[in-house]
């Protein structure tokens, strides 16, 4: 499965790995699964691993459709939760940051973009050397 998730009630979070070729639909039904998972939480940060992602497929206007299809969950998440995405490859950080451009305006939340772990953790509330930034990077390397 090229997107997978996992919910982290202790940390506020879901922690979401993209791996291989992920394509717009895949990305959408991802956090659609999410949104009725039963630790769903609309308060909950995202955090979104694509260091393992490629896109090479992914143009402008897919950034567009994603965008606008989730415009529903959008609707749903809490304004004070946050997205980071950990991309540090240069395709999958400028597709990023052009899906983060395009939600500005749609989406109620605040979006990251980074190219560190420890920058990804700290947008969404985690400290990264404090134990609790430990735990979740132990977390983040099983899932890896």
């Amino acid at each position: 499965m090229p997107v997978t998730f996992e919910v982290l009630p202790g940390f506020n979070l879901v922690l979401v790995h993209f791996r291989g070729e992920v394509g717009t639909e895949e990305h959408i039904e991802s956090f659609l699964e999410y949104a009725a998972h039963p630790l769903y939480d609309r308060h909950q940060h995202a955090l979104v691993d694509m260091a393992d992602c490629t896109l090479h497929d992914a143009y402008f206007a897919d950034m567009q459709r994603l965008a606008y299809r989730l415009k529903g969950y959008y609707a749903e998440r809490d304004h004070a939760s946050r997205t980071s995405v950990y991309a540090p490859g240069d395709v999958v950080y400028g597709m990023s940051r052009m899906y983060q451009s395009i939600t500005d305006g749609l989406s109620p939340w605040e979006t990251g973009v980074f190219r560190t772990r420890d920058e990804a953790m700290a947008f969404v509330d985690v400290a990264p050397e404090s134990p609790q930034g430990a735990s979740l990077r132990a977390i983040w390397n099983a899932g890896r």
